[in-house]
């Protein structure tokens, strides 16, 4: 096995990983409304914190969940001429792409460690509701799923590099796709 295809086995297995556990946050949102909703709506007591919790889920789901759609190419993509390119061409624009989401994505990690350590040192809480929970622990998942998205962005520059050099390459991906996975 190359390295290349060890080194995209490794990654991918990461993203699907975080995909899959972060997906549980789901569940934790469906009980934290049908809790509000029958705290509300049956027991005439609604909570003063399952709206914000609910929201504190899906933040982190929505950001989390970055890698993982990019490694099964499910972020929305305008292809119509895309597709029209030579396989090399393809390769050429991907390596553009990928290079300058990376250092785009760079920045962004910079800054978003910034916002969640600033957030974490003057102990953040909430002011969207009485309850008032710290904001801190939702504000590091930024940096986190960044990371996480850099990380997945390189090895699809990688994929794209080895396409375009015409190096050979198992992408497990690929295997995975035809595995139906």
């Amino acid at each position: 096995m190359s390295k290349i295809t060890r080194y995209l086995r490794f990654q991918d297995g990461l993203s699907e990983w975080i995909g899959r556990a972060t997906s549980w946050l789901t569940l934790g949102i469906i009980g934290v409304l049908l809790y509000e909703v029958a705290a509300r709506y049956i027991f005439n007591a609604p909570t003063v914190w399952g709206h914000e919790l609910a929201t504190m889920f899906f933040g982190a789901l929505a950001i989390l969940a970055g890698s993982y759609t990019l490694l099964h190419r499910q972020h929305v993509c305008s292809d119509v001429i895309y597709r029209l390119f030579p396989v090399r061409v393809q390769a050429l624009c991907d390596v553009i792409v990928f290079s300058l989401g990376i250092l785009v994505l760079a920045v962004f990690f910079k800054m978003a460690v910034e916002f969640a350590y600033r957030s974490w040192e003057i102990g953040e809480y909430s002011n969207s509701s009485i309850w008032r929970p710290m904001v801190w622990p939702v504000k590091a998942t930024i940096p986190v799923a960044v990371g996480f998205l850099i990380l997945q962005s390189m090895a699809e520059l990688v994929r794209a590099l080895a396409r375009l050099s015409g190096v050979q390459y198992d992408d497990p991906r690929d295997q995975r796709d035809e595995q139906g996975a």
